[in-house]
C-alpha cells in the first residue's frame, strides 16, 4: 500500500490504469482511435512514475503526445480521412480491364464471354471462339465492348 500512500505514485498508477482501459475499449470499438489515448496515458504514467509531474503538466504532455500520436498513427496507417476508391457503378463495370476467352464467336460485331455461370453480350471485332480478349467499356447498361488480346508468341489469327 505504499504505492497508495504517495500521491504522486498514485497518479503514476492511475494514468497506467486509464492507458490500459482506453487500449482495451480500442478492442470493443475498433477505429484505430482510442489506442492512441491509451498509449499517451500509459507514457505519461510511466513517465510520472519516474519523473513525477504536476497535474497540469501531466495534462499537457498527455494532449502533446495524443497529438503526436494520432499523426503518426495516421501516417503509418494512412485510414484518417483517406476516401476510398469508386466502386464499380454495376458488375459489368467491374469487369473492365479483365480477360476472358469467348464462348461464341464475335461475328458481324457480337458475341459471348462466359463469366463463372453468366453468359454476357460482347461488341468488338470479329474474333474466332475461344480467343482472348479484354473488356475495355460498359455500352447500353450490360453489353461489354471487349478488344482482343495478342497472346505472346502466338502467330496473328485475323
Amino acid at each position: 500500500m505504499e504505492v497508495l500512500a504517495d500521491p504522486s505514485r498514485f497518479a503514476a498508477l492511475a494514468w497506467l490504469v486509464v492507458g490500459l482501459a482506453l487500449c482495451a475499449v480500442e478492442t470493443l470499438a475498433p477505429g484505430a482511435f482510442f489506442i492512441w489515448f491509451g498509449a499517451a496515458a500509459a507514457i505519461v504514467g510511466a513517465v510520472d512514475y519516474v519523473a513525477p509531474m504536476g497535474f497540469g503538466t501531466q495534462l499537457i504532455v498527455f494532449g502533446a503526445l495524443v497529438a503526436a500520436l494520432v499523426l503518426v498513427g495516421r501516417r503509418v496507417y494512412g485510414s484518417f480521412g483517406a476516401e476510398p476508391g469508386p466502386l464499380p457503378q454495376s458488375r459489368a463495370h467491374a469487369m473492365i480491364g479483365e480477360d476472358f476467352f469467348l464462348d461464341e464467336a464475335i461475328v458481324r460485331g457480337y458475341g459471348r464471354i462466359r463469366v463463372g455461370d453468366s453468359s454476357w453480350r460482347v461488341a468488338g471485332a470479329d474474333c474466332p471462339a475461344g480467343a482472348r480478349v479484354r473488356v475495355v467499356a460498359v455500352e447500353n447498361g450490360a453489353q461489354l465492348r471487349v478488344e482482343r488480346v495478342e497472346e505472346p508468341g502466338l502467330p496473328s489469327q485475323r
